[in-house]
């Protein structure tokens, strides 16, 4: 902390230099880095906290060779065991800023938050925590954000003598800004007027950089008196002390935090974070809300623990979000599952019915799973989206063959299992064409044999593993259960009507029979 800017500079430098070697010429397109902030408007725009932090963001061609995910796992071991770079703390984010506003504009997808009003003691806190949470698989890139020990001096105005000069302690602080900074800082009624463009300038006056070379020049600094013609060096009217003090303070809901991110590689996001909790749930306790843990006091030793009064951990980020989506995903699903069984209720006038239909749900997940399990793809919000995807394709589909069998029963007289042998045998070129059709479409979504496509292909691959397991559901397993479950108790059809033959008395051939009120409802049939 508060290494100057030149140096750091030079440290930048090498490390643009090991990218070059390490990238291959044609991947490579360009790199910028920002090294250091200075305290103005331009600090709100930097994730920097001080000259000693730089981002060095690399640009691949689109031609590349690797994968950015592969260039970061390859430069993260190559900069980790480089003894040149061992005063250097590297953290690396390929996520873009999809990935950063989800996760309150960092870049790591798990951040442990510690708020309380004491810093320091929130700072061990999290010390402690990062050094268990390294050692878990598929963590990388630990780091907390902000630092303690960023080096200040402290000018005490000695007012004593300050005042026999006619000078407060403002006065005196005032000149010592003007000199390092500017006097623009406080003092903006200076201007000046270009006289050709008439534009109207701030006018602030410095000392140039390259002339504040020690403390020593601090000291030197004039102070001028309104009681003496003279001006009076600084060294007269003060004592300079070194100290520590937070390189940043960031705030969460007003209360200070000290933030702990780390990255996740080689393992989906849910057991790390799990894994994670786990770790956080040794160091606290949980708060009544059930909203994070309570940490406990670290500057307590021994056996006993006295959690901290004001202070929570809270496990943060894209994990958060992930849940939160997981959940407002799943009260969907269940809404939507029971909104289609009550409609089909009303619809078939039967709660049997649509148990027949909504049967095939869960046996479509089970292709689901199985094929995220074979391609090794996690379950994330991508392939959630896909399971109701594939619920919606799946319904729609064993709705037609249901319906249909239906639509025979009442129009021709047959017994369930006669209608729906009748209707899955006349139903199987349509069913087969949609799902075939869906699933020809996303082969190259599953695939991501793109750049970028990856993130479609957990949707891609859960779509196509429902509806290989729906198609056999659709034209085996419900006309089963249709054939179990339904029963026929409807009432004996009138002599005369086409519904008072028996099934073998009909003719065989093509026959009009009506299933709606609306002119043109008729379709046609083999009996």
């Amino acid at each position: 902390s508060g290494t100057r800017i030149e140096i750091m500079n030079d440290r930048v430098a090498a490390v643009e230099e090991f990218l070059r070697n390490e990238i291959k010429k044609e991947d490579l397109d360009l790199f910028i880095s920002q090294i250091g902030v200075v305290s103005d408007w331009s600090a709100a725009y930097t994730p920097n906290a001080g000259p000693m932090d730089s981002v060095v963001s690399v640009q691949l061609t689109p031609e590349r060779t690797r994968s950015a995910q592969q260039y970061v796992e390859d430069l993260r071991r190559k900069l980790t065991r480089n003894p040149d770079f061992s005063d250097l703390e590297f953290a690396f984010d390929a996520g873009g800023m999809v990935r950063s506003a989800m996760n309150e504009g960092k870049s790591t997808p798990i951040n442990v938050r510690i708020t309380g009003k004491n810093q320091a003691k929130a700072y061990k806190v999290a010390s402690r925590i990062k050094a268990k949470v390294v050692k878990i698989d598929g963590v990388v890139d630990a780091r907390i954000i902000q630092r303690l020990d960023y080096p200040e001096y402290v000018i005490n105005v000695d007012r004593a003598k300050a005042a026999i000069l006619g000078l407060n302690q403002e006065d005196v602080m005032r000149t010592v800004v003007s000199a390092t900074n500017s006097s623009i800082q406080f003092n903006k009624h200076n201007f000046w007027i270009d006289p050709v463009s008439h534009n109207q300038y701030f006018v602030g006056v410095q000392y140039s950089e390259k002339d504040i070379v020690s403390v020593d020049t601090l000291l030197d600094i004039p102070i001028t008196s309104p009681k003496q013609n003279a001006p009076v060096p600084l060294r007269n009217l003060v004592t300079i002390t070194s100290t520590r003090v937070p390189s940043e303070v960031n705030h969460y809901n007003i209360q200070p935090t000290v933030d702990l991110t780390m990255g996740v590689t080689g393992r989906d996001l849910g057991h790390v974070s799990d894994d994670v909790n786990g770790v956080i749930a040794a160091f606290g306790v949980p708060t009544q809300d059930g909203g994070g843990w309570n940490p406990y006091d670290p500057d307590v030793t021994g056996d006993k623990k006295v959690p901290l009064k004001g202070s929570r951990i809270v496990l943060s980020g894209e994990y958060e979000r992930m849940r939160n989506m997981f959940q407002d995903l799943g009260v969907g699903l269940v809404l939507a599952a029971l909104l289609i069984y009550f409609l089909m209720v009303a619809l078939f006038k039967s709660f049997v019915t649509p148990l027949v239909i909504i049967s095939a749900v869960p046996l479509g997940l089970i292709g689901v799973v199985t094929m995220l399990y074979v391609t090794e793809t996690a379950i994330n919000v991508q392939s959630l989206l896909g399971v109701i995807f594939m619920v919606g394709i799946v319904v729609s589909n064993t709705v037609l063959l249901v319906d249909f069998a239906q639509g025979l029963r009442d129009q021709a007289g047959l017994s369930p299992d006669e209608a729906i042998r009748k209707a899955a045998a006349i139903r199987v070129r349509p069913v087969v064409m949609t799902a075939m059709a869906a699933l020809f479409a996303l082969i190259p979504m599953a695939l991501a044999v793109e750049r970028g496509s990856e993130a479609n292909a957990p949707l891609g691959r859960a779509v196509i593993g429902g509806l290989l397991a729906g198609l056999v559901t659709t034209l085996l397993v419900v006309p089963s259960l249709y054939s179990l479950v339904v029963r026929d108790d409807r009432p004996a059809p009138r002599d005369g009507s086409l519904l008072a033959h028996k099934p073998e008395d009909i003719p065989s051939g093509p026959y009009s029979a009506g299933l709606g009120d609306e002119p043109g409802s008729e379709e046609l049939y083999e009996v």
